[in-house]
């Protein structure tokens, strides 16, 4: 079980939260600046300029064009609530995947303490959420779980250009850019952002939470949940990454 007062550390913490700009949403940080988000920078400067692979669309209703992406939203929408309210088991009224997610995280020893928790790197102009925090009671680690629903088929599959598979770019342009490598990407930023919030750490030290802090990549789709640790590899180079991301 996490220790007493660790959700109200990470909520009076927060370096960075929605707000609007021009009438769309983004996150800013404590001063009020505006910063770009994590995907988009991914896009722009490491993942290649490839056709990604397809994943096939919703099912169980989410059917059409958007239907999958529809659907993700939904169901992070849905373990949002759930998690910030502190109701983190399966139970009627849920969407399967939203059961399916919750299931998974208990299997995996992984208690989840917030979602959606704004992380930044002011200096980067650069800001993002955590899907889902976790507590691991025999690690005494937080786990950064990045939550990706409904990828059917192989996640090791690349973007495409001109008949041959792609590379990601520079700092990990040896790495194939793969839906899976895309998303560890974004997992090993996030986690990074997270790790350095310096301030929070010790002040998760004081009630006995490790100052180490994990990554995990979970898909979830209709039939099957797969949890994905973040290797070493991505932790090595996740600040080089963070560097190419400095707007």
């Amino acid at each position: 079980m996490a220790p007493r007062g660790l959700k109200k550390i990470l909520k009076d913490t927060v370096p960075a939260k929605l707000g609007k700009h021009n009438n769309w949403t983004c996150f800013k940080d404590a001063n009020g600046r505006v910063l770009h988000g994590l995907t988009t920078g991914l896009k722009a400067r490491v993942f290649s300029d490839g056709a990604e692979p397809r994943h096939g669309g919703g099912r169980n209703g989410w059917r059409g064009a958007g239907g999958g992406r529809a659907r993700g939203t939904a169901i992070a929408s849905q373990v949002c609530r759930l998690v910030n309210r502190g109701k983190t088991r399966p139970a009627k009224g849920q969407y399967t995947l939203t059961k399916l997610v919750l299931a998974a995280l208990a299997e995996h020893k992984l208690e989840p303490i917030c979602s959606e928790r704004g992380v930044c790197l002011p200096s980067h102009r650069l800001g993002t959420a955590i899907d889902l925090l976790c507590y691991e009671e025999t690690t005494a680690q937080l786990v950064v779980v990045e939550l990706k629903t409904g990828y059917h088929g192989d996640k090791n599959a690349c973007a495409v250009s001109n008949g041959r598979a792609c590379k990601m770019r520079s700092p990990i342009s040896k790495a194939p850019d793969s839906t899976l490598n895309r998303h560890m990407a974004q997992l090993a930023i996030t986690r990074e952002l997270f790790a350095r919030e310096g301030e929070t750490l010790r002040k998760l030290n004081t009630i006995g939470v490790s100052s180490e802090v994990g990554g995990a990549l979970l898909y979830v789709d209709d039939t099957n949940t797969q949890l994905y640790p973040l290797h070493q590899w991505w932790t090595d180079r996740s600040a080089r990454l963070l560097s190419a991301l400095r707007f």
